[in-house]
């Protein structure tokens, strides 16, 4: 009896998984503590003005509030709460629409601009969580499908790699505030890698729409 229950029990695989909400839901996280990073660097300026909506230097963000203090506070509350809704809830009907407000508070809360590209792309791909695109359908005998459905761990491992390249100098060697004529060379490695990540990123979907629909022709 135990080894017909056992029998019955679906094993974990890598083909049961929405790709394109694996896809989202890193999106927002990483966009999410990206701000919260902004944030604390405006905290830390205090009650110093803003300067209101304008780019600034300091923080490397925009902002409708008066004091970095304020601003810092509610980038860093918006900022969880996109990680919260991207993780828990971006797959319910309304969740891109929520996704896409949340996003649109945090960089006018003073989430930083490098984010705004990324957040609309996550949007995008966020309306075709339980809907994948049908011109992947219009293959077909599939093969095409599949082998881009074959890259996607390499243009995900790649894309994120990239990405991460990109962060990490920015969090160490361009903050915000960081002079720009004083660290050149930083900051052009920094956006090289930013927007090979991006461009990876972009095959990431198109592939994991390929995925998806194998998975669902699977079942």
């Amino acid at each position: 009896m135990v080894q017909k229950v056992l029998a019955k029990e679906k094993t974990f695989s890598w083909t049961d998984l929405n790709h394109t909400r694996v896809f989202v839901v890193i999106q927002g996280m990483i966009g999410g503590l990206a701000a919260i990073v902004h944030g604390i660097f405006a905290v830390l300026l205090g009650t110093k003005p803003a300067g209101g909506f304008v780019l600034d230097p300091a923080t490397g963000a925009f902002t409708i509030l008066p004091t970095y203090l304020i601003s810092g506070i509610a980038t860093i509350c918006v900022g969880l709460a996109l990680i919260v809704w991207t993780t828990g809830f971006i797959q319910r009907k309304n969740g891109p629409a929520i996704f896409l407000a949340i996003c649109i508070l945090l960089f006018l809360a003073g989430g930083g601009i490098a984010q705004v590209g990324f957040f609309l792309i996550a949007w995008l791909v966020s309306t075709r969580i339980n809907q994948p695109p049908d011109w992947w359908k219009s293959d077909g005998s599939g093969s095409t499908r599949k082998r881009w459905a074959s890259l996607w761990p390499a243009f995900f491992t790649g894309g994120y790699l990239f990405l991460f390249i990109g962060i990490a100098i920015w969090l160490v060697f361009t903050p915000p505030g960081t002079p720009l004529q004083e660290h050149m060379t930083a900051y052009l490695i920094c956006w090289t890698s930013l927007i090979a990540g991006l461009l990876l990123q972009i095959l990431t979907i198109v592939s994991g729409f390929a995925r998806d629909i194998n998975r669902y022709e699977i079942k």
